[in-house]
Order: C-alpha cells, then sequence, then structure tokens
C-alpha cells in the first residue's frame, strides 16, 4: 500500500525543526493509540493538545496542534495505516474496498478531477478548502491525493490559497473580499498578485526589464528603458481608485531623477478596466496594459 512521497512534499508544512519533528511524531502515537475508536478530527486534535501541553483557545498555539494533526493524517494514510474518511472519521486502511492509492505521476489526474467540481463553486462561495474538495469527490481518492495533488499541480497555478481557502488564481475580487484576513494578509495579497503580474507580463515580452529604485527610496514596479516608459502595476482592475492611484505613482515617478521629459507612463493591471477609468486614463495621456488570455494588450500613448 506505502508508496513513494511527492518530491515536493517537505516544502508544504508550514512549522519547521526539531520541534516540528517532536509535535508531528506526537501526532502520529495519538493517531495510532486511537485508531481502533475510530475517533473524529476533532476528538484527535483536542488530544494532541493535552499530549503538547498547548492550549486550543489561544490563536498562536492551535496552528501547530493543527500542523502536527495534519502532517500525521497525511504520513499514516499516504504510508497505507489510516484511512480519513469523508465523515470525518479516522479509521485503519481496510482491506478491501479503499480508495486506491496514488502515487506522485497520478496526482496529475486527482488535480483535473478537482478542477471538473467546477470553479467558482456554482451556487455556493466561490472558494472552497481542500477538505470540502475532497468530500465534493466522494471519496473516490484518499485525503492526502487531493491535498498533494492541489499543492503540486493547482496552487499558484490554476487556483491560489487564501488561508485555508483555495479560488481561482485569477478571481482576485472573491480574495480582497474574504472578511476573514487581516489588513496585513489583504496588503500581502496585493503584493503578491501585483508580483505575480510583472513577472508574466516580462515574460511575455521577452526582454529584459527591472525595477527602478529611485534616489528618494521610491521604486517603480517596470521601467522599460527601451521605450522610454515608466510602468506601475495593481492587483484589482475594478477599483477605480486603486487604478487612479498606479496612474498617479507612475506620473510621480516620472518626474523623478531628471528622467527626459518625454519618458511615457502606463499602468499595469489583471483585465480591462470600466469606461470611465478608460476615460480618466485617455484624458492624462497614461498607457494602459492588460493580460488576455495568453498575451497582454497594450496601450501606450506616445
Amino acid at each position: 500500500m506505502a508508496i513513494s512521497y511527492p518530491t515536493d512534499r517537505a516544502t508544504s508544512w508550514s512549522n519547521a525543526g526539531q520541534d516540528r519533528d517532536h509535535r508531528n511524531g506526537l501526532a502520529t502515537q495519538v493517531i495510532l493509540d486511537s485508531i481502533e475508536e475510530r475517533p473524529t478530527w476533532f476528538v484527535l486534535l483536542d488530544r494532541i493538545a493535552t499530549r503538547l501541553r498547548l492550549d486550543l483557545d489561544n490563536p498562536a498555539e492551535k496552528p501547530k496542534v493543527a500542523d502536527a494533526l495534519l502532517a500525521a493524517e497525511m504520513d499514516l494514510e499516504w504510508t497505507g495505516d489510516i484511512l480519513y474518511r469523508t465523515d470525518g472519521i479516522f479509521e485503519r486502511f481496510p482491506t478491501t474496498g479503499g480508495p486506491q492509492p496514488v502515487d506522485e505521476a497520478g496526482l496529475r489526474a486527482v488535480a483535473d478531477d478537482v478542477l471538473r467540481l467546477g470553479w467558482p463553486n456554482p451556487g455556493h462561495k466561490p472558494s472552497r478548502t481542500i477538505w470540502e474538495c475532497f468530500v465534493e469527490l466522494g471519496g473516490r481518492y484518499r485525503h492526502c491525493d487531493v491535498y498533494w495533488a492541489m499543492h503540486k499541480h493547482l496552487k499558484n497555478h490554476k487556483l491560489r490559497m487564501v488561508r485555508a481557502n483555495w479560488m481561482l488564481q485569477d478571481d482576485i475580487p472573491a480574495m480582497l473580499a474574504d472578511p476573514g484576513i487581516t489588513a496585513e494578509e489583504r496588503v500581502e495579497i496585493e503584493r503578491q498578485v501585483e508580483a505575480d503580474l510583472v513577472a508574466r507580463y516580462v515574460e511575455w515580452l521577452g526582454r529584459r526589464v527591472l525595477k527602478k529604485r529611485f534616489s528618494n527610496g521610491r521604486e517603480a514596479d517596470l521601467y522599460d528603458t527601451t521605450r522610454g516608459l515608466v510602468i506601475e502595476a495593481k492587483a484589482y482592475h475594478l477599483d477605480d481608485v486603486l487604478v487612479a492611484h498606479a496612474m498617479g505613482q507612475a506620473m510621480y515617478y516620472r518626474a523623478l531623477d531628471n528622467l527626459p521629459v518625454e519618458t511615457k507612463v502606463a499602468v499595469l493591471i489583471p483585465g480591462q478596466p470600466r469606461e470611465d477609468v478608460l476615460r480618466l486614463l485617455d484624458h492624462y495621456d497614461v498607457g494602459l496594459i492588460y493580460p488576455e488570455g495568453g498575451s497582454f494588450v497594450e496601450d501606450i500613448r506616445p
């Protein structure tokens, strides 16, 4: 029943070091000691917390317990010792009738089945957790197969993860509308989306274009010296204030460090903006760049 772990397994755990190994080892022992009772996730979570002397009501300590339980469950299920069922019960892996293990090469097919569930989630919230995907797939795969397939083939490719919620990679409104994220997390999401967008654009251009740091410490997202073009990226194209902010930043950067008077400016955003934003950009002769399919649309003003 045991098969080799995915080669990138170690990169997915959120904690590290000897403390992690201790917690994971203890969680593994708790699961094995309890397995004949067919416990639930929450029963095991409580028992592991007790053994680790950690408080599940403490927001700094609960994730350590949950991470240890997840790591232990993944190890034991991947090696064929236990089965985590869609009704939340842990049990020994059945001798007959259980889902067939999937090796690393087969995880892409699991990821394809996850995508066939429909994204956004038809008639429901725009995101799903890994657990929700596992349940919707009806137990045809092990929980660990769904976990590794999503991390290996979908994360930051087809889907993006915000906390435990997975949604379409380009569904930025859903990510930013998540009421559970903090202001700091929101800033980090926007920064990541902007960095991804810039990287995709530079790859599409097919030539080296770099950020530009000015003498006052400010930094433009891109400065295309070939075209004399300052580019500022933003994470959301339907927020007119955000696009106007990008426009203002690019125009400000153009005035720094004695750039040539003919230097042009443009905003790089994830999609085509509304008509009122198009009129604003046109009024101030600000260029517009956005992805369309596998390419980018460029409207750079002379």
